[in-house]
């Protein structure tokens, strides 16, 4: 306790000057300050939509390997938009992504190194998801107008009015029919009981900060585990401290454990601290500088696979360490999105709508991305063309040998994937 207290001095140049790099404005670097993580197949998955791309990395040995980096495209105002936020879920032994961006739940499968959309659900009411989460194991959305429960076809089965004002991040829940809220606007922790619709425990906690992106917990026993800004804390649910941890951090972010041990973690901006279940100190690891320059641990999430895995959403990179807090991994966050993408709608035209078999007839279109390879089909014979630097293309075919009647020729995109159909009548 004492090494922690002295240490304490000396950071507080680490601090601030953490803080002058990160606000300096010399970064173009987006932040990452949240995301989920997940085991699945012995492999451990880790996302985040920070960047407002939705990224999926794989954990392989020391690396953290970008599987898909994604943006929602939006028909209605043709043009492509932001993820909010994400999680994973397994379901009958396959791995799901969800994603939310404005009215919309995306559902994507993990297969391979590559994600395909499966679902996607738009609300009729214009609710803006801030969030999605997992609750209990069903699959919730968070907004200004509450919480949401959803089955595995993104249909609402439940809702429940209980919001934050200041940060819906804040809204948590484990296992239990409890919701956690750490409420910055009242300083206190709430927690709702969904059977109840009422709130049943309101903790006073003590906030230096005014804005920060918090999350409570709680383990299999019904304690409640929180950090504010001096203490990390462990209550029951009538609001006894069981046992407290103060702390020299920036402030409280995270607080979180496996599951599968004693151990306890949370988050304070200069690193990361484990706990054991009296809430005493038993590691800590500062990651301003073990990630990459201007760490800031805020995100955090604990897995267990061959022992605890942490998963720290720290500012500038992601990072992973191992139970001893050494470091497994880390990935930098980038500029800017590198991907290429397409300028306008798929559209497609033909020269003819009826043609005889060995006519010719022309193809043109737009909408795939620019200098893209692109491939055209009728019947069973293909046709290689190629996009120009507008995404648009022009290509003569030959119609082949097929019955007489309506058919569909389709172009699609080699690298997207996107694709457009139109009909021709043969003769």
């Amino acid at each position: 306790m004492k090494k922690w207290s002295i240490i304490g001095i000396g950071l507080l140049v680490v601090i601030l000057l953490t803080t002058l790099m990160i606000n300096s404005g010399k970064t173009n670097l987006k932040s990452y300050y949240s995301g989920d993580a997940i085991v699945f197949a012995n492999n451990i998955y880790v996302g985040s939509a920070d960047t407002g791309s939705l990224e999926v990395f794989r954990l392989d040995d020391d690396n953290l390997t970008l599987l898909e980096k994604i943006k929602p495209y939006n028909p209605r105002f043709n043009r492509y938009e932001d993820f909010y936020d994400l999680t994973f879920s397994v379901e009958r032994n396959q791995l799901f992504v969800y994603a939310v961006s404005h009215y919309t739940i995306y559902k994507y499968q993990v297969v391979g190194n590559s994600l395909h959309l499966v679902n996607e659900s738009k609300n009729t009411y214009w609710e803006w998801y801030n969030r999605i989460n997992r609750f209990d194991g069903r699959i919730v959305t968070v907004s200004a107008k509450g919480v949401k429960y959803f089955n595995f076809d993104l249909q609402v089965i439940d809702s429940y009015d209980f919001t934050n004002s200041k940060s819906p991040y804040n809204i948590n829940a484990g296992i239990d029919r409890f919701i956690l809220s750490v409420d910055e606007e009242t300083s206190s922790l709430l927690a709702y009981d969904r059977e109840t619709r009422k709130t049943v425990s309101d903790i006073p906690l003590n906030f230096k900060y005014e804005k920060g992106n918090r999350k409570a917990y709680q383990d299999s026993f019904g304690h409640l585990y929180v950090v504010d800004d001096y203490y990390a804390k462990k209550f029951d649910l009538n609001g006894n401290l069981l046992g407290h941890f103060k702390h020299i951090g920036h402030q409280g972010f995270d607080i979180t454990s496996s599951g599968h041990n004693h151990n306890v973690y949370f988050s304070n901006g200069v690193g990361v601290v484990q706990l054991d279940q009296n809430m005493n100190l038993s590691n800590y690891r500062f990651t301003t500088h073990l990630g990459g320059q201007s760490g800031w641990a805020m995100g955090l999430k604990v897995l267990h696979l061959n022992g605890d895995k942490l998963v720290i959403f720290n500012n500038t990179n992601i990072l992973v360490l191992d139970e001893n807090l050494e470091k497994i991994a880390s990935v930098e966050a980038t500029e800017t999105d590198d991907r290429v993408y397409p300028l306008e709608n798929l559209f497609l035209n033909l020269d003819k709508t009826r043609a005889y078999i060995n006519s010719e007839v022309l193809v043109s279109g737009g909408g795939f991305r620019p200098d893209e390879d692109l491939i055209i089909t009728i019947a069973k014979e293909k046709t290689n063309s190629k996009a120009n630097f507008r995404g648009r293309f022009s290509e003569v075919i030959t119609i082949p040998e097929m019955k007489a009647g309506r058919h569909d020729i389709k172009v699609e995109g080699k690298d997207s994937g996107l694709h457009y159909s139109i009909s021709i009548t043969i003769e």
